[in-house]
């Protein structure tokens, strides 16, 4: 169902607050309180707590802000040459890809940010359940059996954690690189090369 307006403005005001905030604990650290990340980002303790309840809710506000459509990815896909296994699984991730190379320092320093907080590491993975379903629902209208999409868009988005690992720590790393690298071992191990 699409949202009103109200609530699309709402969830814009949302993002955009997100990102200010998370600046404030990129360049401040994540120790620093709800009062001074508010003060420091323009809005009172009230608005902070109108739009997220607690600081792990910025993290993931921030994240969430870059949705995933997997389906579309795979509609994009010419349908004489659609992939099947690891490919397919690889060619709906293509957006995260995308995602990851507009902003790489960006989202370089969340992903250190979210790795040195216990709590955030938690909330992320929350955040992954949704990511499974929705590439669950995408990959079944492709392989035709909801247990084996279930099974590749699990190991996959897995498999996304690893590169997001591999990629996080290294400035000036490639992300679709190593992401390519990571699904070409899958297929290896998977044949036996």
């Amino acid at each position: 169902m699409d949202m009103n307006i109200r609530d699309r403005t709402r969830e814009a005001v949302r993002a955009d607050l997100a990102r200010t905030v998370l600046d404030v604990f990129l360049k401040r650290g994540y120790a620093v309180t709800v009062d001074d990340a508010a003060k420091e980002a323009g809005i009172s303790r009230a608005t902070f707590f109108r739009y997220f309840g607690s600081k792990e809710d910025v993290v993931v506000a921030s994240v969430e802000s870059a949705k995933i459509n997997y389906l579309d990815a795979l509609r994009e896909l010419p349908q004489e040459s659609i992939p099947s296994g690891w490919r397919l699984v690889r060619a709906a991730i293509e957006p995260v890809v995308l995602t990851a190379t507009a902003e790489p320092e960006a989202l370089r320093a969340r992903l250190r940010l979210i790795a040195s907080e216990p709590a955030l590491k938690r909330r992320l993975l929350e955040r992954r359940a949704v990511n499974t379903e929705a590439l669950v629902a995408a990959l079944d209208q492709h392989v035709g059996d909801s247990f084996t999409a279930r099974i590749l868009a699990t190991s996959g988005l897995a498999a996304v954690d690893v590169a997001w690992e591999r990629w996080a720590p290294q400035d000036g790393a490639d992300f679709r690189v190593i992401v390519d690298e990571v699904f070409e071992r899958l297929e290896n191990a998977g044949s036996g090369g």
